[in-house]
């Protein structure tokens, strides 16, 4: 699959309309390409004034966990005694 990051690249440097940029992407990029819905996201956002590439803004929702053994073997104890019982 491409690097979403390669096709934003495309949406910043085209210069054209939105639609034009969808369709110029659907044939770069064929079945790989951006929804247009996120195209036109990304178009809206240099459009705006964004210069960034990258999608490291913050997001909403449940944050990132991380995983130790510990953890995982207080969880496989769990399991096992669920499937004893």
């Amino acid at each position: 699959m491409c690097e979403n990051t390669d096709q934003r690249i495309c949406i910043f440097k085209l210069g054209k309309t939105g639609t034009q940029t969808y369709e110029m992407m659907k044939t770069a990029f064929r079945d790989e390409a951006m929804s247009r819905a996120l195209v036109f996201e990304w178009f809206r956002r240099f459009k705006e004034g964004r210069q960034s590439v990258n999608s490291n803004s913050p997001r909403s929702g449940r944050p990132s966990t991380s995983s130790n053994e510990d953890k995982i073997a207080q969880v496989k104890a769990v399991v096992y005694a669920l499937i004893v019982v």
